[in-house]
């Protein structure tokens, strides 16, 4: 599809006022760092370290015509309607359908009135109006429906729970086999989130792991080589020993600890903070340092969001992460680790070398923090809720049913009789990642609700693997929680099959599958071995 990126995309940008609270952040955390006690030996060269204020202030990439400001002034002007339509579009389902991809009784309703009809013709500016009613609706169904697995299951319902339905600027497939198909194959990714085309390089690095394509000899393969080599190399010593040393330090950071301490997320999720900068780097941090870096938990919201929702609401969330960015890649420098990158990146093949090193800092640390802090937290949360017989705040309660387990007292006794098993089936109930964004590598077609859709080559291909690990054919009665099932290292919780016989076939398996179970255990571990229930 065309990217247009005329000169709106390029010129000083009014919602862009945010810039101004990343720029106060940034020197803050420079004039912090100026003043720390930590010892400094020899910096790194800085004219080859670059800046990462340069790097996320970049020009803009991946811009459609109808998110360009333009846009944006309309649908305000417009959004009393917009929000009319919303209500019926976010709570009908066959209005949301229409919305999506017209209806095959109203004449050039799916070429000239959907969203489909706009991403088959690269979203051109005459078309934007599609996208102002298409959006609220969708968050108006993610509100009324209060999870993301229940926003799967009513927008699949509402394409006549067929093979795929269509969001965003893709086409969503849900069942165990079509995803497990995707997952057992390399992958056409491109610089995309949740269906729909990602903000970069001011939301995310523009060559984030996730977004590049995999294969054998491919830039990716170079990365996630190295990125397992330095960080994730669970039979590593250094490893091995940190891992070790963790039970200590939580006793220190968290003492006293009793069940109800998961309910206290900030809590939770600065510890997960502290441990995983550990682990990576064997450097305790602070808890001024580890409050920053659980926003990698926290801004999760923000990631979803298109372009023209961020200037909609005058790119907000685009600051946080830039801020955030900025100040992780500080930590970095305030703690002198810069030369871990600059081993990693001389490392790399002439032709997925850096310029400056801080640019791949930059995109690994992003990777550790979206991955690692925000899915271990997300892991630790929803594994304290199901000890204490509650619905994960983001989780679908209506698709959660206890079985057995009628007490927190037969919880805790079942964790502790086999933790990993307990672990793996809460995840698999409550993924911390619930889809992820693919491609199709060769036109083909699809028929949704008796409907046939041409899809080009390139399109994105969502795979909703919260939807995946409860497919009935697989895992009989999926939503009752039993630790005890036979087949439970099926489930794609980890992008593959974690920990089953066929696990090496999955190429795109999450590296720090590892990392995540040995910490939520240990954390986890912490709190049950001494709370009383």
């Amino acid at each position: 599809s065309s990217r247009a990126q005329g000169c709106l995309a390029q010129a000083p940008r009014p919602g862009d006022v945010v810039c101004i609270q990343v720029r106060a952040h940034a020197q803050a955390y420079r004039l912090f760092r100026m003043t720390s006690k930590t010892a400094t030996p020899e910096a790194v060269d800085e004219t080859r370290w670059g800046s990462v204020k340069d790097i996320v202030e970049g020009p803009l990439i991946n811009v459609s015509a109808d998110d360009h400001w333009i846009s944006v002034a309309l649908m305000w002007l417009f959004a009393l309607v917009n929000l009319v339509q919303a209500i019926f579009g976010g709570l009908v389902k066959e209005v949301f359908y229409f919305f999506t991809v017209g209806a095959y009784w109203i004449p050039l309703s799916e070429t000239f009135g959907s969203t489909y009809g706009s991403v088959m013709r690269g979203r051109p500016w005459w078309m934007a109006w599609t996208w102002w009613r298409w959006g609220p609706s969708a968050t108006l169904a993610l509100l009324a429906r209060g999870s993301r697995l229940a926003l799967f299951t009513w927008e699949w319902a509402a394409f006549g729970k067929d093979r795929y339905w269509f969001h965003g600027e893709g086409f969503w497939c849900w069942s165990y086999a079509d995803c497990q198909s995707i997952l057992k194959a390399d992958q056409a990714r491109k610089a995309a989130f949740g269906a729909v085309r990602a903000c970069i390089p001011d939301l995310f690095p523009t060559n984030l792991l996730i977004f590049l394509p995999s294969g054998a000899n491919t830039e990716w393969s170079a990365i996630r080589s190295l990125v397992h080599e330095v960080f994730l190399n669970s039979g590593a010593d250094a490893y091995r020993k940190r891992l070790m040393q963790l039970p200590e330090k939580l006793a220190e950071e968290w003492s006293a600890p009793k069940l109800s301490d998961f309910n206290d997320l900030l809590k939770v999720q600065k510890v997960v903070s502290k441990c995983i900068f550990f682990m990576m780097f064997e450097k305790w941090i602070t808890d001024e340092e580890a409050k920053i870096l659980t926003g990698w938990r926290t801004n999760a919201q923000f990631w979803i969001l298109p372009r023209l929702a961020h200037r909609f609401f005058f790119n907000f969330g685009i600051g946080k992460s830039k801020a955030l960015r900025i100040a992780t890649v500080g930590m970095i420098e305030k703690y002198n680790l810069q030369e871990v990158f600059v081993g990693m990146n001389d490392r790399l093949p002439s032709a997925y070398k850096r310029a400056d090193v801080v640019q791949l800092c930059d995109e690994v640390m992003f990777g550790i923090g979206f991955a690692g802090i925000g899915g271990t937290c997300a892991a630790i949360e929803s594994v304290g809720a199901f000890l204490q017989r509650k619905a994960p705040k983001e989780s679908s309660s209506d698709h959660i049913k206890w079985g057995g387990f009628d007490t927190s007292e037969k919880m805790v006794a079942k964790y502790r009789e086999n933790p990993d098993t307990y672990i793996r089936e809460t995840l698999r109930m409550d993924p911390p990642v619930t889809s992820a964004t693919s491609s199709f590598v060769e036109e083909t077609k699809v028929t949704v609700s008796g409907r046939e859709f041409k899809v080009p080559a390139g399109m994105l291909k969502q795979y909703a693997v919260s939807m995946a690990n409860r497919d009935p054919s697989v895992f009989p009665d999926p939503d009752i929680f039993n630790p005890d099932r036979a087949n439970i290292n099926q489930a794609l919780t980890w992008n593959g099959a974690f920990g089953a016989d066929d696990e090496a076939s999955y190429p795109r398996i999450c590296p720090g599958r590892f990392l995540s179970m040995d910490l939520t255990k240990t954390i986890v571990n912490h709190v049950v071995e001494s709370a009383s229930v």
